[in-house]
């Protein structure tokens, strides 16, 4: 099933909220590109490989995965974003740029 931003309330959306999110999100634009290649995926791997990309994007990135802020999340997303254009190309464009707006829409809900 595609990645849907969770109707939050303000209050809701924290900065470990968001990052949980984008791992959900992350599962589920690559359980898409594994059927997009034809490609099988167990959910148990698929998650583990996510956390494990995630935290290293977080880490290459010089942000905090264990307390993000908005800032440091939305320099993780971009390069995240970026990593999956270069792996997927055209074929891949149009998942990326859906999980992308959809974690948008919270991050952009974030405070400073």
């Amino acid at each position: 099933m595609t990645y849907t931003a969770p109707p939050l309330r303000d209050e809701q959306i924290t900065p470990a909220r968001v990052r949980d999110e984008l791992l959900t999100c992350f599962e589920s634009a690559n359980k898409e590109f594994a059927t997009l290649l034809h490609q099988p995926v167990t959910d148990d791997a698929l998650k583990a490989q996510v956390r494990g990309f995630v935290e290293s994007v977080f880490s290459q990135c010089g942000v905090s995965f264990t307390n993000p802020t908005k800032q440091g999340i939305e320099t993780a997303i971009s390069e995240c974003k970026s990593n999956a254009e270069k792996m997927m190309g055209p074929q891949g464009a149009e998942i990326i740029q859906h999980h992308y707006a959809e974690m948008m829409k919270l991050v952009n809900r974030l405070s400073e």
